[in-house]
């Protein structure tokens, strides 16, 4: 159970770092729109978009949501360290895929989309990690004498997902192209109805005993009709709009339902209050978008800042307390450090209204500067990033390695991002050359060393072969600077990188390094 637990402890704190990624590059799309830009190749206001929007989709919220069937199943009948083998190689797989998203993305290699904006060929990665995520499926409920229904539902879908994905975003045979365009009301019922076995789910974890639910004639009609609206489309023709229109509205059947499910429960106070938070966005969205769907409302709204507030409160407060309800029992900050949901609550809250209020400006109904609402958009935005500060503790109390390693943090990791994102401004500025091409390689490697550092600060046991392992990268990359300086091949970039690795390495090899090289003699 302790492994378990510490394996979602770990994991939930890795993928948040995504989250404030995301959040990060939101911000800066925001400060974009306010005319506030630079001529960098990567920090372009399309690229911003393209991370923010992917990360929000594929980011933290989908990966903590991935493990809701295991931690049920470690509730009823426990863990296997087999399959917890195989949940952290399916993690690690989606790690490496958000990494190849973000740079690509970063880059400019995007597919024009309004979303899924990555390219195709990245979704093999998603398909791999996939696999690992049925293995370990099949590992942990290898523990039921009795498989339950829901454990059946979920292997036909996990098993399906990975093969539908590679389908449905292919970009010549798939279905992404013609169906970002919306809103479509069969499509938003579609993506309701997800959310229901979700919020079943969730409840039956959370509960105290065994939750029975009622009302299931709720999600059953909808069900009914979606699913024979897919086949309509698929083998007849494209629905009318007042079909669409009544599909819309059949996602109302959930207010009734979602309220049952909830009053049923015996949830702890912590978690039940992050689902009610949860529900009542959902509810709160189902109903403002069946209001917007009304025709002489749609085309007034269609499309400007108060659709894209809506957007906001759907994933970020529907879907994202839908996660921190599912880890409230695993997370202790959750529960005993409240201000950061309410300040993050706060801010998105603040970040809805400003963009429903500029929704209303844009449509003609109100006269306020948009201008103004988009500063406000972009200072919620940041509150938002720093609501993320009231989970992460600081440590204050450094031994001089330590500092030493924090400050290779700054200088390499930091340093690093800082030159991904702006030497393609900042390099001109200087007098120095820039091709935009093998100098983001040795960025990354910036960037790696910086990690070493990293390590080497939060793992103490293996501090010093880690720091060791700085200084020899620091010679050899520094080695290699002096000669392309002295060859000509670089101009006064290359000795400064030189000069600065090979003091830094110096500090510790004069002020930290006490191995005998030699034994003494007897």
């Amino acid at each position: 159970m302790e492994n378990f637990n510490l394996f979602i402890q770990r994991h939930f704190k890795i993928s948040l770092v995504f989250f404030a990624i995301g959040l990060f590059f939101g911000l800066i799309y925001s400060i974009n729109l306010l005319g506030y830009s630079i001529d960098s190749k990567t920090l372009n206001p399309a690229n911003m978009r393209s991370i923010h929007i992917s990360l929000m989709l594929y980011g933290f919220i989908p990966l903590m949501l991935s493990y809701l069937p295991f931690l049920l199943i470690n509730k009823e009948v426990g863990f296997s360290h087999k399959g917890l083998h195989y949940l952290n190689l399916f993690t690690i797989f989606g790690y490496i895929f958000l990494i190849f998203m973000i740079n690509s993305l970063l880059f400019g290699e995007n597919r024009g989309l309004a979303f899924y904006d990555f390219a195709y060929e990245l979704n093999f990665i998603l398909a791999i990690a996939g696999v690992f995520y049925i293995i370990a499926l099949f590992k942990f409920i290898k523990q039921y004498k009795v498989l339950p229904l829901w454990i059946k539902v979920c292997l036909r879908v996990v098993i399906i997902a990975p093969i539908a994905l590679l389908i449905l975003m292919n970009p010549i045979i798939g279905q992404v192209e013609s169906t970002v365009l919306g809103p479509h009301g069969d499509n938003t019922l579609g993506m309701s109805l997800a959310l229901i076995p979700i919020y079943y789910l969730i409840i039956k974890l959370l509960n105290n005993g065994s939750f029975k639910a009622r009302w299931n004639i709720f999600w059953i009609i909808p069900s009914v009709f979606y699913f024979s609206s897919v086949l309509y489309r698929i083998f007849l023709e494209p629905l009318t709009y007042n079909q669409e229109w009544f599909l819309q509205y059949l996602t109302l059947l959930y207010i009734p339902l979602l309220y049952r499910w909830y009053k049923d429960s015996n949830i702890e106070i912590f978690s039940k209050s992050a689902l009610f938070i949860s529900i009542f966005a959902f509810l709160f969205v189902d109903v403002e978008g069946n209001i917007i769907f009304i025709p002489q409302i749609r085309w007034l709204f269609h499309r400007n800042d108060l659709v894209v507030g809506h957007a906001h409160v759907a994933m970020g407060i529907c879907i994202f307390f839908m996660v921190i309800a599912m880890f409230t029992p695993y997370i202790k900050k959750l529960n005993t450090n409240t201000n950061f949901i309410k300040f993050y609550l706060f801010a998105i809250l603040g970040i809805f209204f400003v963009l429903s209020i500029s929704g209303f400006t844009q449509a003609g109904i109100i006269q306020i500067s948009t201008n103004t609402l988009w500063i406000f958009r972009s200072i919620f935005g940041l509150l938002a990033l720093c609501s993320l500060l009231y989970l992460v503790s600081f440590k204050t109390d450094f031994s001089l390695l330590q500092k030493y390693n924090l400050f290779g943090v700054l200088a390499d990791g930091m340093g690093g991002i800082v030159l991904i994102l702006f030497a393609s401004y900042l390099y001109p500025i200087l007098g120095f050359s820039f091709n935009a091409k093998y100098e983001y390689i040795v960025f990354a490697f910036v960037c790696m060393t910086g990690l070493i550092h990293f390590l080497a600060l939060i793992y103490k046991e293996h501090e010093e072969i880690l720091s060791k392992l700085t200084v020899m990268i620091r010679v050899f990359i520094s080695s290699i600077f002096f000669s392309l300086f002295i060859s000509n091949s670089l101009g006064i970039e290359a000795l400064l990188i030189c000069a600065f690795d090979i003091f830094y390495a110096l500090v510790y090899l004069l002020y930290f390094y006490k191995e005998p090289l030699c034994k003494k003699l007897p």
